[in-house]
């Protein structure tokens, strides 16, 4: 999928650079800075579809580790980021980086393990002293996986992760299909989250380009489960179309066909949201799609929603389709009100200490979480 990979000067010598570029098949070229790059002279929707097929390694100045931005007025679960780069290979017509992200290109972040690791070092080991949990992901930003073959960041990540031993766990996030090869080589861990972002099949072969096949995702996921990982997965974003939840109920049960439901450790459903500039970026870039020619409202966070009802409706009946299937599995909202959970679920997270402890004891559940020292939650 990468056309051409350019390196920052300031990027050179770090190893993450030198993983890359030793596995690199394509142009290479040096740059002073990303910021004097001479981008070509297109239309925001254009350059953003040139940016896909070029990686940029670049030396990270921000905080590596840190707090999912989350949203206001909605019920946050909170989860800790380790950002090891910006940008998605993959190429879905909602994805809100389009409009989020302000300058193209595929970003990785060079000095990622000088650098960045011993963030989230330290916040392991304090994880390990106070015996808290700690939920950390890698695919806010990026997709966890799109890009391993060539950085294989998530493959050492597992392993450093590992091997600190801390009550803590690691969720990588993707659409893509994993190799048995890959595979092999991870630290066969329960605290290793392996998890899928789902849809029906029609959203995923008309607005999912570049991402697997749902059989594939769901395959790979029966794999992880008989290796010894944990996995998950996202119903997000939940797509409103007339045939809607209906088409989502079959894939509900293709999961638990084919997953071990005592290695699923949560199951979170979001509907489609998202900033206003996203629409027309989309649209422009994804002539074809119709997703967001549906009615919506201004939500708290300013972002635009399907109507609350409608939301609900979908929720109830995935929800209870899921727990047909296996009761004690953890499935949260994403992103919604205490009103909207108690439509949906019948309760809210407050009732059962809040959203992160829920997610946290289902973590202590299926990834063996056991405080090493100091006094759990």
């Amino acid at each position: 999928m990468i056309q051409e990979i350019l390196v920052e000067e300031r990027a050179l010598g770090y190893k993450l650079t030198r993983q890359v570029l030793s596995r690199a098949s394509v142009t290479i070229k040096e740059i002073p800075t990303y910021e004097d790059y001479p981008f070509p002279f297109r239309p925001w929707p254009e350059l953003l579809s040139w940016g896909k097929r070029r990686l940029f390694l670049l030396r990270y100045q921000g905080r590596f580790f840190r707090n999912c931005p989350g949203t206001v007025r909605y019920l946050c679960c909170g989860y800790r980021i380790f950002h090891f780069g910006e940008g998605c290979p993959l190429d879905c017509s909602y994805c809100i980086l389009q409009a989020y992200l302000n300058r193209p290109g595929l970003k990785l972040w060079a000095n990622l393990w000088e650098e960045g690791w011993p963030e989230l070092e330290a916040a392991l080991r304090e994880a390990c002293q106070r015996g808290q949990v700690l939920r950390v992901g890698t695919g806010e930003f990026a997709d966890s996986l799109a890009l391993e073959p060539l950085c294989g960041v998530a493959e050492e990540l597992a392993r450093r992760f590992v091997e600190m031993e801390a009550p803590a766990v690691l969720e990588l996030k993707t659409k893509v299909a994993l190799s048995e090869k890959w595979l092999s080589r991870l630290p066969k861990s329960p605290r290793i989250i392996l998890s899928w972002s789902l849809n029906t099949e029609r959203m995923s072969c008309e607005e999912e380009q570049g991402a697997a096949p749902l059989l594939e995702r769901l395959s790979s996921a029966a794999r992880a489960a008989r290796e010894g990982f944990s996995v998950a997965f996202h119903f997000d974003p939940l797509i409103l179309y007339p045939e809607t939840p209906e088409d989502y109920l079959p894939v509900v049960d293709q999961v638990f066909q084919l997953v071990a439901a005592e290695r699923i450790v949560w199951i979170s459903l979001g509907t489609l949201r998202f900033i206003p500039d996203l629409k027309e970026i989309a649209e422009d870039r994804f002539p074809e799609t119709r997703i967001f020619c549906g009615e919506f409202i201004t939500g708290l966070d300013g972002k635009r929603r399907y109507f609350r009802p409608l939301r609900v409706a979908a929720y109830r009946k995935i929800f209870q389709r899921i727990k047909e299937h296996a009761p004690e599995v953890c499935v949260y909202l994403c992103m919604e009100s205490p009103e909207v959970w108690r439509e949906a679920f019948g309760f809210t997270p407050q009732e059962r200490g809040g959203l992160p402890r829920m997610l946290d004891e289902a973590a202590r559940r299926v990834c063996d979480l056991r405080p090493l020292s100091g006094n759990p939650e």
